[in-house]
Formats: C-alpha cells, structure tokens, sequence
C-alpha cells in the first residue's frame, strides 16, 4: 500500500518539471494540477470520439449533420489543447497583486496568471455560440422566402453576439495583467459586453420558446447563461480580488469550463442533429436555387422580329419581291 501511495503521488510531475518562477508565492500546485489532467482526459476523449463520427458520417447524404458535428469537435479539441497546457504547469505570466488575501510570504505578493484560458476561450465561445443561435432559431428561417437574405441576417445577429463575447473574454484577460486598481474598469467593460450578448440570446430564446417544440435545448441554453454569469464572479475571487488560490481557481473554472464547453455545446449539437430535417432543408434550398435560374431574363421578351434602320435609310426589299418603283 506504501508502495502504491508513493507512486500515484509520483504520477504526475509536471510542478516539478516546469516550476513557478522563485518570485511567484501564488501558484498552481500538484493537487489543482491533478484537476486540472482530469479535465484534459475528458475534453481529449471526446474530441477523438467527434473526430471518429465526423469521420465515418457520409457527406452526401448527411451533409448539414457533418457540419454540425464540427462544433463539438473543434470545441473539445481546443480545450484539450488548453488543458494540456494549463495542467503542465505552462502559459502562464506573473502579476503583483492589488489586494494582499492570500498571500504566503511577507515579502512577496506576485500571482500566477494563466492566460492560456483566455486563449481557448477566444477560440472556443463562437463555436458555442453558433450551436446556440441553431437551437434558437424560429421556424421562420426554414419559411418561403429568400434564404440568401435570411442568412445574412443569421450572420449578422450571430457576428454582433460573437463580437461582445471576444470583448468580454479579452477584458478579463487584460483585467487580469493589470496591478493597479484600473483592472475594474477592464472588468466593467467585459461584463458590459457579457450582458449585451446574454440579453440578446435571451430575447431569441423567448421568440423561440412561443413557436418551437423541442424545449430541451432552450432550457440548456438558458442554463448556459446562469453558468456564464459564474465567469466573472470567478475572474473576481481569482485573479481580481486575489481571494482564493490558483488550486481553487482551477477548480472554480474548470466545472465551469466542464458545462460550458463540454456538455451544454454537446448536447446541444446532437439535439440539432436529431431534430433537423435533413431533406426538408435541401428541398427548401433547391427550389430557392430553382427560382433565381428560372426567372426570366430582362431582356427575354424583347421582339427581334424587326431589325431596326436609322432615319434616312432605304429600304431593301428581298430578292424576287417587286417594290413600288417597279
């Protein structure tokens, strides 16, 4: 049994490995480490289980059920990625602290700021995003009508929401760097933005509940924006108010990251997948294509029966028909 404790506390090395820098007193230590693998297991085990359905999923028949299998294997592959990194003891940077809560040293007051997160969180929130605007949209998309139009539109509410989520995520990033007490003002802005983007998804989820069916994946949706409202309280208790240690930090982030970009995004794309109409949408698609290449042209019903003479010209009957003059 001695043996046996001795070796899993041996397992993983990676503090020991990549060590804090000899000024940091607030670090990541094996226990948020431990974690922090865990996390990795399950982002890596599902991003290869996508990868295996993406893969034997047939493109021709099945062609909007691929794309959207694409979200949750980007989603997991990125965060594996991140966790990696950030269980290895790597991608961080150090910041003196504003407020002295958790300090372990009297002469020292610098913590560990990973901004490794951050970086996946840049790349993972407009996937998960995307899965949402699918779950929310009403039947109207799907209605006679110009589909090249509509999608626009999708694209552009779509890119507004994406757009104050990337304010949101580099706010507390940058928040996070900063000593002096002008980390708040950074803080003010994402949280800003975050409830720009959380009201407007919580308007189409309203619009969509009235008209929709399937209200599983409305009700995760509306989950996801309790979850994310977690986000900047932890960005507080952590790197701004320096109240908690980086091992409880990990903790706090990671079951967040856990709904966020694990089991919300997933069950959300094989709601998506399940419920829509592969054939339907292709119908819909094709004869929106048949209408723009059947119309005819402006120019169609012009009579060329008659060629046109300037003014002055005469007029040259064909051969063997007599004219006036004959």
């Amino acid at each position: 049994m001695t043996s046996l404790t001795h070796l899993v506390s041996r397992a993983n090395q990676a503090i020991e490995v990549n060590p804090p820098a000899a000024n940091i007193d607030i670090h990541l230590t094996s226990h948020g480490s431990n974690w922090l693998w865990a996390l990795f297991s399950v982002f890596s085990l599902f991003a290869v289980v996508h990868a295996f359905v993406y893969g034997f999923t047939s493109s021709e028949k099945k062609s909007l059920k691929k794309t959207l299998l694409v979200i949750p294997l980007f989603i997991n592959a990125v965060m594996a990625y991140t966790y990696f990194t950030y269980a290895s003891n790597l991608g961080w940077t150090s910041t003196p602290t504003e407020f002295q809560h958790v300090t372990t040293s009297e002469d020292l007051d610098v913590r560990q700021i990973f901004y490794v997160k951050w970086v996946g969180y840049f790349l993972t929130w407009p996937l998960v995003l995307t899965i949402i605007e699918v779950t929310t949209q009403s039947t109207d998309f799907f209605e006679e009508g110009d589909i090249l139009t509509k999608f626009f539109s999708l694209f552009s509410r779509l890119f507004a929401k994406i757009l104050a989520t990337e304010v949101f995520v580099i706010g507390l990033l940058i928040g996070a760097l900063i000593e002096s007490t002008y980390k708040w003002g950074y803080f003010t802005f994402s949280v800003t933005a975050q409830l720009f983007a959380e009201i407007y998804i919580f308007v189409n989820v309203m619009t969509a509940w009235r008209q929709s069916t399937q209200k599983l994946g409305l009700i995760l949706v509306l989950c996801q924006l309790v979850i994310w409202i977690l986000y900047p309280i932890a960005w507080g208790l952590s790197e701004g108010g320096n109240k908690i240690q980086p091992d409880s930090e990990a903790a706090f982030y990671g079951v967040l990251d856990f709904f966020t970009f694990f089991f919300i995004p997933v069950g959300l794309t094989w709601l998506a997948i399940n419920n829509v109409d592969e054939e339907f949408f292709s119908k819909v698609w094709h004869l929106q294509l048949r209408k723009n290449t059947t119309s005819p042209a402006p120019d169609a019903e012009k009579d060329f029966g008659e060629t046109p003479r300037h003014s002055g010209d005469t007029a040259v009957a064909p051969v063997g028909v007599p004219t006036d003059e004959q």
